[in-house]
């Protein structure tokens, strides 16, 4: 007997609508929304007890109060004095500024352990930006894995504060390094630490030619061929850093802000080696970064998606597209899902200028969308071109069919929200071959175990903005889609849009090159103008009413 027929045999004897499995599995729902009431209740606790704690600034060292009282936190729950001065850290901040998060605690909708990953994004944000980012994200924290908590939180962040987002990026950048790190039986790991989009493309190069190798013959593995072209040569000949004993060539134009760049950094504000040529007529490798149009013209500072990382901060996004190709993505106004994509390449000037001429050419040039041969008027007419709108005959779609796909997906919309890339998934007919075509609209990205399970009782509905997956003992969940809605124009502090006017191109990329620029911690920011000092902070008490600054100051609190 073959697999499929043994995995049919034991289909029949599985309890899936048995009352006493369903029973059960109910119980577990119920415990697991008991332990999030629980976790609530703790953080009360926690938060209760620090409040009675007296407090000097730089007591988290030595003989202190507080460090008394961490340890006797760590010896009530059995845990280490570390993670109890994090339990204690998360508990003040839940209680104190996560009041959505909280909420759906209490309501026992939010697993505790997405909570305390929540939670742990939040450290490396101020109080001000992490309540809203509780008030933004804190309702829908309960339905998303800690991987994908994580990649919303980064997102809003930059949203939200793309200039403190820029800043982090800087210093960030200025310490990239290479760490080889020892290992047992005479083996050694080495941990690049950089920023992302260098690394993605050496990556993707890496894995082209580990796959073309493997593909003519090679008998060793990917990883194994992956590992032997990283240590012996570099992916892309363009970039390879340049012999400070050769003769210096002749320099190439280039503006005053990037000469200072390159002059700090070694780097053009792609954050690659400078290089002779233009990289794009030497195609070394491709990092496809998606950015909405608001963005690339300096009227929003939405972050930008960068395929095999994730979310990019505005600044940075615009500094890479000056070195792009570009092609035309159209999505749908409310959803963000993907609607067509533009088949002509756009290579612009790589100046800002000249980014900003063909950015807005595209957006004013009209784009037709496929809809397929008319039978009536052109019995013989080709197919469509649009991958969006044709059917192919065969089961496998054609590369550009797939590569529309996993643009438009970008994840697997598996039940348990695991967040495969598209690009390592199956392509899954949604209503199986050959009964339903193998076309965008009836295809999905789907991980191989979601795949195979989708055809032994788990049931897939989509709906334009999520998938709402039923299980074979009649549990349902709902998945989001990883798409997002267009941002539209960034209001002024204000809140209002006024006259909208897309920024000069030099004076935007000379701002976005000073916010990516490290610079000393007395340093004012580069959009607080010379003489006003750092912004005043709004103090609020625990229940949200504003405080007078004056009495505050009067009072000895600050």
């Amino acid at each position: 007997m073959g697999r499929a027929e043994d995995l049919a045999a034991i289909e029949l004897l599985a309890p899936w609508t048995q009352e006493r499995f369903r029973a059960d599995l109910a119980g577990l729902r119920d415990s697991t929304a008991e332990k999030a009431r629980r976790f609530a209740a703790d953080a009360r606790l926690l938060a209760g007890l620090a409040a009675q704690v007296p407090r000097l600034k730089g007591d988290e060292r030595g003989a202190s109060p507080w460090v008394s009282f961490t340890r006797e936190v760590a010896v009530a729950e059995s845990i280490s004095d570390r993670a109890a001065t994090g339990r204690i850290r998360h508990a003040v901040r839940l209680v104190g500024i996560a009041r959505v998060t909280l909420g759906q605690l209490d309501a026992g909708v939010l697993p505790a352990h997405r909570a305390q990953a929540f939670l742990r994004e939040l450290d490396g944000f101020d109080d001000r930006l992490a309540a809203q980012l509780d008030r933004v994200l804190g309702h829908k924290v309960g339905r998303w894995t800690p991987t994908r908590i994580g990649n919303e939180v980064r997102a809003a962040a930059a949203r939200l504060d793309a200039e403190a987002v820029a800043a982090r990026a800087a210093s960030k950048n200025a310490s990239r390094r290479v760490e080889l790190v020892p290992d047992a039986d005479d083996q050694a790991t080495v941990i690049l630490t950089g920023p992302a989009v260098p690394l993605v493309r050496w990556h993707g190069e890496l894995d082209r030619r580990a796959r073309a190798l493997r593909a003519a013959g090679d008998p060793r593995t990917l990883d194994q061929l992956r590992f032997d072209l990283a240590v012996g040569s570099f992916p892309c000949a363009v970039h390879v850093p340049a012999d400070p004993t050769a003769p210096a060539s002749t320099p190439t134009q280039a503006s005053a802000a990037d000469d200072a760049a390159i002059s700090a950094f070694g780097l053009r504000p792609g954050f690659v080696e400078p290089a002779s040529t233009d990289c794009r007529r030497s195609r070394p490798v491709a990092a496809n970064l998606t950015v909405p149009v608001e963005t690339s013209l300096g009227l929003s500072n939405e972050p930008g998606w960068l395929d095999g990382y994730g979310w990019i901060s505005a600044p940075t996004c615009r500094l890479l597209l000056v070195d792009a190709e570009l092609r035309r993505l159209c999505v749908q106004a409310g959803t963000g899902q993907l609607v067509t994509v533009d088949g002509r390449l756009v290579r612009p000037d790589p100046t800002p200028a000249g980014l900003r001429r063909s950015v807005l050419d595209m957006v004013l040039d009209d784009l037709t969308l496929g809809r397929g041969p008319d039978p009536d008027a052109d019995p013989g007419g080709p197919p469509d071109d649009d991958p969006a709108w044709r059917e192919e005959p065969q089961h496998d779609p054609s590369i550009e069919l797939a590569r529309y796909v996993q643009l438009r997906d970008r994840f697997c919309d598996g039940p348990t929200q695991s967040w495969i890339p598209a690009a390592k998934a199956d392509l899954d007919h949604d209503d199986p071959w050959p009964t339903g075509p193998t076309a965008a609209w009836n295809l999905v990205a789907r991980g191989r175990r979601t795949h195979l399970l989708k055809h032994h009782g788990w049931t897939a509905l989509r709906t334009p903005t999520s998938t709402i997956w039923i299980s074979p003992a009649g549990q349902t969940i709902e998945t989001d889609r990883a798409s997002t809605a267009p941002p539209g124009i960034d209001p002024d502090h204000d809140g209002w849009l006024g006259d909208i006017t897309v920024p000069d191109p030099e004076d935007l990329h000379a701002l976005d090159l000073e916010q990516l620029t490290p610079r000393d911690d007395d340093d004012l920011p580069p959009w607080v103008p010379a003489g006003e000092g750092p912004p005043a902070t709004d103090w609020h008490w625990l229940n949200d009413s504003p405080v007078d600054r004056e009495q505050l100051v009067n009072s000895g609190a600050c």
